[in-house]
């Protein structure tokens, strides 16, 4: 069924789709016809669900409204693609069988009287289906999302959650016949495949059609899904063969890889050294924000660092305190952060980070460090800084340290739009080297 909606068709079939409270005060989720638009978010309960979302994600109201289609259309792609996955199927029959719903969160957030754990209950449940429906994927979505539309990866993320937990309740509630077999499954969303189109932004539909490997499944007719079940037992030895076929491929291909990189790397390859680039600024793993993210809760100091150092309390406006050592240039550094007439550049040489002479990464990361650089900038949004990793060998050494500091940086939670890198290379004595340069200037956000 194709069907070309207008922007103010796609507004009102938008209107009618998911929530309603039923006259028991139970709150369930209605899709009036299966030819409606897909979707979460009732319109009459959508500036409740929206507020909370915001408080939730610190996103603003206006960005969270422009950011449930994007949810909702991400949703209906893993939908889709369990259509060929019967194992992923089962999966998500299986969790929304025997996974608790949090009711009462659910209830309490469309009335508008969720508190931030209530949100946390919602989201824990939302990263379920999360593991089912999008694995592996959510990292590289964020990531896209961010940069187009604006967003922090880790806001979008925590409502992604959130609307995922949402949807797995009218899953279980209103669209529960739909898990009853696979074919069924298959004939309940085959329909709403173009409801992907309609949801998603035109700069962001195939990007994200990409990532969740959609095509095969778009391009499905409803008349075809009689072939993914009527003889499973062909099915099977199909898949079998296909996988043997593909192994052998595989051992092919990744033969003629070695042999031909061995020949390169013993005969071919060029003796220069690589050209060093403003390019190695990108060199941040796309996943940091997500395998450092449970480091913002966990203890700031490093106690074998600094045990022998007297330590030194630095408190912010708001009444939140934190204790550094006494000779690290965060003291420095709060110190011209909380005075508003210090407007020129600080720079600040530190030594409390070690290097490998020989692998030029860090030896000791100082947690306390990083942490803490990142909360000050955060709380001063005007404030940026240019890392100066001093070595004594080349400007690749120089950068390669640079860069270490930069990725612990983002890792934590800092914007890297907000730090630089440049090189140094100094002929010095062992203790110079293990120095690095921080220079922090003041942006005039009037201009």
């Amino acid at each position: 069924m194709n069907v070309k909606f207008t922007e103010n068709k796609r507004k009102k079939y938008a209107k009618n789709n998911s929530y309603m409270c039923s006259s028991t005060c139970n709150f369930v989720f209605e899709l009036k016809t299966m030819g409606e638009l897909f979707g979460v978010i009732q319109q009459d309960l959508r500036g409740n669900v929206i507020r909370r979302i915001s408080l939730f994600t610190g996103e603003s109201e206006p960005k969270v409204e422009e950011l449930i289609p994007v949810w909702e259309a991400i949703i209906l792609g893993g939908l889709l693609k369990l259509i060929r996955n019967r194992i992923r199927f089962n999966a998500l029959y299986n969790f929304i069988l025997q996974k608790p719903i949090p009711r009462v969160a659910i209830e309490e957030l469309l009335a508008g009287n969720a508190t931030k754990l209530q949100l946390e209950e919602i989201s824990q449940y939302g990263e379920g289906l999360i593991g089912i429906l999008i694995p592996d994927k959510k990292s590289a979505i964020a990531m896209l999302i961010s940069r187009e539309l604006g967003c922090k990866s880790s806001s979008f993320l925590k409502g992604l959650s959130v609307v995922f937990g949402l949807y797995g309740f009218k899953l279980k509630e209103e669209d529960y016949d739909s898990l009853k077999d696979w074919k069924s499954f298959a004939e309940f969303f085959i329909i709403k495949k173009g409801d992907f189109s309609i949801l998603c932004p035109s700069n962001l539909r195939f990007a994200i059609s990409d990532i969740l490997l959609l095509s095969d499944v778009l391009k499905l007719d409803p008349e075809a899904l009689v072939y993914l079940t009527e003889d499973p037992e062909r099915d099977e030895a199909k898949t079998k063969r296909t996988i043997f076929d593909k192994k052998n491929l595989l051992y092919i291909v990744i033969t003629l890889i070695l042999g031909g990189f061995t020949l390169w790397y013993t005969v071919l390859r060029p003796k220069v050294d690589p050209e060093i680039t403003s390019d190695l600024e990108e060199v941040i793993p796309i996943d940091s924000l997500n395998k450092l993210n449970d480091s913002l809760t966990k203890a700031v100091l490093d106690s074998n660092r600094i045990k022998n150092d007297s330590l030194f309390t630095l408190n912010w406006p708001d009444g939140t305190q934190y204790v550094v050592p006494k000779k690290s240039i965060l003291v420095d550094l709060h110190s011209y952060l909380m005075d508003s007439t210090q407007t020129s550049p600080l720079e600040l040489i530190s030594q409390e980070l070690i290097f490998d002479e020989n692998t030029d990464l860090l030896l000791k990361p100082t947690d306390y460090l990083f942490k803490q650089l990142s909360i000050q900038m955060n709380k001063s949004k005007n404030v940026d800084v240019q890392i100066s990793a001093i070595s004594d060998k080349d400007d690749k050494s120089s950068f390669k340290r640079g860069f270490a500091i930069k990725n612990r940086l983002v890792g934590e939670g800092l914007s890297f739009k907000k730090i630089s890198v440049q090189a140094s290379v100094e002929s010095t004595n062992s203790q110079a080297n293990s120095q690095v340069k921080f220079i922090f200037t003041k942006r005039n956000l009037l201009k």
